[in-house]
C-alpha cells in the first residue's frame, strides 16, 4: 500500500518546523518495515493546499494518515475536509494527542474515515494491512452511520522491537535546528493534573535498552549529526538506566551535544547522574517547577518541592550546564501574591532561561475539571485551542482569587523576564540588551513580534545566531 503522511501547519507555538516529528517518523518506519511505500507532506514547511494536492496527484496514495495536537486542531479539521471533498475515495485516518483526548468527536465534526487513539503505530499498520476493522484495537470508525470505538490497543512493552524512527522522510535541510529527536522511553508514572500525555502513552513507564539507544545515536552520528534532543516525558525516572546510557555514550568516544528541552524532573537527578550527563555531552536542561507555592504544587499533584528544584538547579549550574526553569501562571490555588513569590523565586534561581506560560486546561485532564468546579472559563476550548497564540497573554480562565486582569499583568511581567534572558542568550549581552529595550515598546510588541520571530527562525536556520 502507498501511504501519504501529513503534518498540519503549526499554530501559535512555533512558526516553522524546528525538528522532525518523532511520532510520524516512528509510523513511517513501521510501515516501511512491513513493505509499504510512504511519503510525507510536512505542512509546517509547505503549508499550501496546492502543494498537498500536487503530492497526492503524483504519489497516488491508497491511504492518508494525519497527526494533530490539541493546539490548532481545527487546522487539521479543515485539511481533512478539503482532502475528502477533492479525493472522497481515499481513506483518511488521524492520530495524535488530540485524537486520544476527544476520540469519536473528530468523526462527528469532520468527514474523516478513521480515528486512531493511544499509541498508534500498530493500529495504523493493521489498518494498512487490510485487517478487518472490527478486529483492529485502538480504532474508531463509522458503521452504517453509527460510530464504533474498538477497545484500546495494548501498550507497546518491548520498545527495542520498534524500528528506529524514519527521519529520512523529512526535509532535514529545511528544519530550523540541525538536531535529531531521541525518544528512549514511553509513559509517565507521575500524576500532574494538567498533563495530557497519559491519555496517549499511559502511566506505565516503558523503556528502550541503553544499548538500543546507543545504536540509534551512533547511526545518526555517523551520518554527520552530533546534536540530539532527548524528548522523553521522564528520561531519568529510572536513574540507573539513565546513568548506563551516559556511560555507553562516554565510552563510545562520540562527542555529542545533548539537550533536554522537554525537561527532566528535578527530583529524579542527583550529582552523580548530572556529572555523567555533562560528560556525555549535555549542554541544556529544562526543569518544570510550575509554582513555588507548596499548596499549588499539592493541588497540581506535582510531587515535587521547591527545595528539590533549587538543589538540582544549583548542581546543574555548578557543572556549567545551561539551565531553564518553567513556571505556569494560573495554577490551582494561585493568587497575585503567590505569583510575586514565583517572580522572586525566578530571580533567586539565576538560571540561563525562564518560561512563564499561561495554564491551558486540556479537555480530558483533571485540570480541566478543576477549572469547571473552582473557576470560570473565559473562552470555550474550541476558541482557546484554535484562536489563541500559544505565547499570548490572554488567560483562558480566571478565579475569584486570581482575576483575568491580574493574570494579564502577571504574564506581561513574566514575559519581560523571559525576553531579557532570551535575547541575551541568542544575541549576546550588548545586542540582547538593545533588543530588549526595543521589544519593550508597545508598538513593537503589537506589530513587530511575528516578524521578529520569523527573522529569528531564519537566522537560526542559516547558523547566524547560536543554538542551544
Amino acid at each position: 500500500m502507498k501511504v501519504l503522511l501529513v503534518i498540519p501547519p503549526n499554530i501559535g507555538r512555533y512558526v516553522a518546523a524546528t525538528i522532525p516529528h518523532a511520532g510520524i517518523a516512528y509510523l513511517s518506519a513501521m510501515l516501511k518495515k512491513d513493505g509499504h511505500q510512504v511519503d510525507l507532506v510536512d505542512m509546517r514547511i509547505h503549508d499550501s493546499n496546492d502543494y498537498l494536492f500536487n503530492k497526492i496527484e503524483k504519489f497516488k496514495p491508497d491511504m492518508i494518515g494525519m497527526t494533530t495536537a490539541s493546539i490548532g486542531y481545527k487546522m487539521a479539521y479543515e485539511i481533512i475536509d478539503t482532502i475528502k471533498a477533492k479525493y472522497p475515495k481515499i481513506p483518511v485516518a488521524i492520530g495524535g494527542s488530540y485524537a486520544s483526548t476527544v476520540h469519536s468527536k473528530i468523526l462527528e465534526d469532520t468527514k474523516i474515515d478513521y480515528v486512531i487513539y493511544g499509541e498508534g503505530e500498530r493500529t495504523f499498520l493493521e489498518l494498512a494491512n487490510h485487517k478487518e476493522i472490527e478486529q483492529i484495537n485502538g480504532l474508531i470508525y463509522r458503521n452504517d452511520g453509527e460510530i464504533i470505538m474498538n477497545p484500546p490497543y495494548p501498550l507497546e512493552q518491548d520498545l527495542d522491537n520498534l524500528p528506529f524512527p524514519d527521519y529520512d522522510i523529512f526535509e532535514m535541510d529545511k528544519m530550523v535546528s540541525k538536531r535529531i529527536p531521541i525518544v528512549t522511553s514511553r509513559g509517565c508514572p507521575n500524576r500532574c493534573t494538567f498533563c495530557s500525555i497519559q491519555l496517549v502513552m499511559g502511566h506505565p513507564f516503558r523503556t528502550r535498552s541503553p544499548e538500543n539507544v546507543l545504536q540509534e545515536l551512533e547511526y545518526w552520528y555517523k551520518r554527520g549529526y552530533d546534536t540530539f534532543e532527548f524528548s522523553d516525558d521522564n528520561f531519568t525516572f529510572n536513574m540507573p538506566r539513565a546513568e548506563k546510557i551516559c556511560d555507553l555514550i562516554i565510552n563510545s568516544g562520540m562527542k555529542l551535544k545533548i539537550i533536554f528541552g522537554n525537561g527532566l524532573r528535578a527530583d529524579r537527578v542527583n550529582e552523580n547522574l548530572l556529572k555523567k550527563l555533562k560528560k556525555a555531552g549535555t549542554s541544556w536542561i529544562a526543569y518544570s517547577l510550575e509554582s513555588s507555592d507548596p499548596h499549588s504544587l499539592e493541588l497540581l499533584k506535582k510531587d515535587l518541592t521547591l527545595e528539590q528544584l533549587k538543589k538540582s538547579v544549583e548542581q546543574t549550574k555548578a557543572l556549567r550546564i545551561k539551565t531553564q526553569v518553567n513556571f505556569i501562571i494560573g495554577c490551582p490555588g494561585e493568587t497575585w501574591d503567590t505569583f510575586l513569590q514565583d517572580l522572586k523565586c525566578s530571580e533567586e534561581l539565576n538560571v540561563h532561561q525562564l518560561r512563564f506560560y499561561n495554564m491551558i486546561p486540556y479537555p480530558g485532564t483533571e485540570m480541566f475539571e478543576w477549572v469547571k468546579q473552582n473557576g470560570r472559563f473565559l473562552y470555550t476550548p474550541e476558541q482557546y485551542l484554535n484562536d489563541f497564540n500559544y505565547w499570548g497573554e490572554e488567560p483562558v480562565f480566571e478565579t475569584d482569587e486570581f482575576t483575568r486582569e491580574e493574570r494579564i499583568k502577571a504574564y506581561r511581567i513574566g514575559q519581560e523576564r523571559v525576553m531579557k534572558l532570551f535575547l541575551r542568550k541568542h544575541f549576546g549581552r550588548f545586542i540582547g540588551n538593545l533588543g530588549f529595550q526595543l521589544w519593550r515598546r508597545p508598538f513593537v510588541q503589537k506589530y513587530g513580534i511575528n516578524m521578529a520571530i520569523k527573522g529569528w527562525v531564519a537566522l537560526r536556520r542559516f547558523g547566524v545566531i547560536r543554538q542551544a
